[in-house]
């Protein structure tokens, strides 16, 4: 006999019934509150994947909810689903539903930089993705002949895979998907355990896929963001090992679902001696030793180099040279005269 309360219970009782929370409607909702610009976003993506026919193009947005069966038959009212999907304004009807995304250093103390994504959930995978590229992680830069490549840290592939699994499988009354990145790893969070039955040696061997979220898993399923048999993990698997990095670690953890990456590629384009060794507190500072002295030649070179002219000469992120500098500044290694726009680095202690 096991106690069940809470999202359990809630959990247990949506699947006697073969039921799921996202199959719930809400009543004051119109199709007005549709987006037809995400509506059209997942057309072009299941279009794209071979999974709907062509002339879904011309179907209207009432069409395509009912085919997905987003709206209920007997009541004809609007799933929660179809509102988290492709809602204009997502947050009216669900506060957590916000992607939570922060660069940290070594632990939670040191936040550099933060962001709140908040767009349909068929939009967000992409959205995040973006974010990363942009602000968070690094590409570094390899040749193929004379072909210039630039591949994500982490592979691509799998970091989108696994975002899809947060988004269907988290419990939408608890809180926020939160990923975090450090220094030296990747942890991506959401609130939801595993199926009573599955352990996470199990997610490793042949599966059945048992999404949380029902409705929002078929949408994601048919617009090619997973799979619908359960083969996402050895997807993971094969483009970790294809690169020859460590697997992430997964975990059930604070009542959810723990990932956590090992930023092998990130250690080896700050330190590149470090490339075989263990990451240690050691490495991260001298890592961070040698990118301060790039940056002091850089400001002995040109006292109005901006922030974007470091990050690529250093070859790290924004963020990354916002807090070296950071910390120089506290050191009394430099100083900012001016200000941020028409201001100047001087070096003080060289």
């Amino acid at each position: 006999m096991q106690e069940l309360t809470g999202p359990a219970l809630t959990d247990f009782l949506m699947r006697k019934m073969n039921t799921s929370w996202d199959m719930t409607t809400e009543p004051s909702a119109t199709i007005d509150d549709i987006d037809p610009s995400a509506i059209k976003y997942f057309i072009n993506a299941a279009i794209r994947e071979g999974r709907i026919n062509p002339s879904a193009k011309n179907d209207s947005v009432e069409q395509v909810l009912r085919r997905l069966h987003l709206i209920n038959k007997e009541n004809g009212k609007i799933t929660i689903a179809a509102l988290l999907l492709f809602g204009k304004d997502v947050e009216r009807w669900n506060l957590t539903v916000a992607f939570r995304l922060g660069r940290f250093v070594v632990d939670q103390s040191d936040l550099i930089i933060q962001d709140r994504i908040v767009c349909p959930l068929i939009e967000l995978p992409d959205r995040v993705i973006e974010v990363l590229k942009a602000k968070y992680l690094v590409s570094p830069i390899s040749y193929k002949g004379m072909r210039r490549i630039e591949r994500l840290e982490v592979p691509e592939d799998a970091l989108r895979e696994m975002l899809c699994n947060a988004i269907v499988h988290r419990d939408y009354t608890d809180t926020f998907i939160q990923m975090k990145v450090y220094n030296e790893r990747i942890t991506l969070w959401n609130s939801g355990t595993l199926p009573p039955d599955y352990t996470v040696e199990k997610l490793w061997e042949e599966h059945e896929s048992r999404p949380r979220n029902k409705l929002i898993a078929n949408v994601f399923y048919m617009a090619g963001f997973i799979e619908a048999w359960g083969r996402g993990y050895e997807k993971i698997y094969n483009a970790f090992k294809k690169e020859h990095l460590k697997m992430p670690v997964f975990e059930e953890a604070r009542g959810g679902f723990l990932v956590t990456i090992k930023r092998e590629k990130f250690i080896s384009t700050q330190a590149p001696d470090a490339t075989n060794q263990e990451t240690s507190q050691e490495t991260i500072q001298k890592t961070s030793q040698k990118t301060s002295q790039k940056i002091i030649e850089q400001i002995l070179k040109n006292k109005m180099v901006t922030i974007d002219e470091l990050a690529e000469e250093c070859g790290i992120t924004v963020a990354g040279v916002k807090w070296q500098l950071q910390q120089m500044q506290q050191k009394n290694l430099i100083r900012r005269v001016g200000s941020k726009k028409g201001g100047y680095w001087e070096i003080t202690n060289t």
